[in-house]
């Protein structure tokens, strides 16, 4: 005679047999995700806008309900733009939090040391706003963990560069950056593309991040008479150098770097803001047309227009999220794979019309960056 055992017997009565109650708990649980920016430090200012864009991805793909039929979790860590803090947050996210990828972060020293320890778990990171190119040169061609949705600093700063000399007409310039990575590459880079296109270099001066008086490097560059002024460094340090050029009289056409893109910087630079200039990854303006329905739904849940922060945030984790259903399990080899090659058709919000998630052998994706010009107080692009 053949013995049943008590689930089979349940299961022929018509009877549910009841799951193990740790089980039913794990399936119901929220899928974590991991984000990583600097909330506290030089930084701050540019990752608490950009964590914006992180939250908004999530909450439209709960919206949706999820993924893999679970809710979506954001788990944040705060890494002060400091290297080691990063990789400790690394750790957490991964070993404690059981994250499958990390959104982070904005410092590009930071998301270096970071997505080496990253990678060493099989953990993609997708920038939170890192456009060194430091951060995806460090990567295998053809296998990267380290993932960048948008141009990196070398295209940044010859976008600004062409367009100082180009759009301009500004052939005299001045450089100001600060001492970070970010800073360095950018000043090589407009350096060179400057020099290239028919501009001449009269001045090149390094800060360190966070100085506040500038009044002395700025009265002797007053008497160089530059006819435009390069600032590569923090958005903090950027208002305070145009609101003290503004008060010596250091008359110039002023170019920043993308770190200087948010109201934030347009509010602590004040009137001295009027004329900047700035290399654009997105602007609510945009021609893109994802762009821009992006841009209406933002604006109907806050008081203020998605800006390049928001849009950093957004694209990279849209991207994440979509790689991970893509892949179909929150697995971080498997979704790296995919966004190796599986995310070609993929638009995203930044960028010209067309654009898309198709990075390159190094983990970039390349496409002309807009340049946008502060009129009445708002960035408007330059078209």
């Amino acid at each position: 005679m053949t013995l049943l055992s008590r689930r089979q017997i349940l299961a022929a009565m018509g009877t549910t047999v009841a799951m193990p109650a740790i089980v039913r708990a794990q399936s119901n649980e929220p899928l974590k995700i991991g984000g990583m920016l600097p909330f506290s430090g030089p930084a701050s200012i540019e990752g608490r806008q950009i964590v914006q864009g992180l939250r908004f991805a999530v909450a439209e793909w709960n919206e949706k309900g999820g993924v893999f039929g679970r809710k979506l979790e954001l788990v944040v860590e705060d890494d002060e733009s400091n290297s080691t803090k990063g990789v400790t947050a690394v750790r957490r996210l991964i070993e404690r939090e059981k994250v499958p990828f990390i959104i982070g972060t904005y410092a590009s020293a930071v998301a270096i040391a970071a997505s080496k320890v990253a990678a060493e778990y099989k953990v993609p990171m997708l920038s939170g706003g890192s456009t060194g190119a430091g951060a995806t040169d460090q990567n295998t061609p053809g296998d990267p963990w380290f993932f960048r949705s948008w141009p990196d600093s070398n295209a940044q700063g010859e976008d600004t560069a062409r367009a100082i000399v180009e759009k301009f007409k500004k052939t005299k310039v001045s450089i100001i950056h600060d001492n970070t990575n970010y800073g360095v590459t950018l000043a090589e880079q407009v350096t060179r593309v400057v020099s290239a296109v028919g501009g001449q270099i009269v001045s090149k001066d390094g800060f360190n991040a966070g100085e506040q008086d500038f009044s002395s490097m700025l009265t002797r560059l007053r008497g160089l008479k530059p006819e435009a002024v390069y600032i590569g460094g923090w958005a903090g340090d950027g208002a305070n150098i145009l609101r003290q050029a503004a008060e010596i009289g250091l008359k110039a056409q002023f170019v920043g770097s993308g770190s200087m893109l948010s109201d934030d910087f347009i509010k602590l630079a004040g009137p001295a803001s009027e004329g900047f200039a700035v290399a654009s990854l997105y602007e609510a303006s945009t021609p893109n047309p994802v762009g821009k329905a992006f841009a209406e739904r933002w604006r109907k849940q806050h008081d203020f227009d998605a800006n390049t922060f928001s849009s950093l945030g957004y694209d990279s984790t849209n991207i994440a999220i979509e790689a991970m259903r893509r892949a179909g399990k929150p697995d971080g080899l498997e979704i790296q794979k995919m966004l190796k090659g599986g995310m070609k058709d993929f638009p995203i919000v930044q960028g010209p019309a067309g654009t898309t998630a198709a990075f390159d052998e190094k983990g970039s994706v390349k496409f002309l960056n807009f340049i946008a010009v502060i009129k009445d107080g708002k960035r408007r692009l330059d078209l």
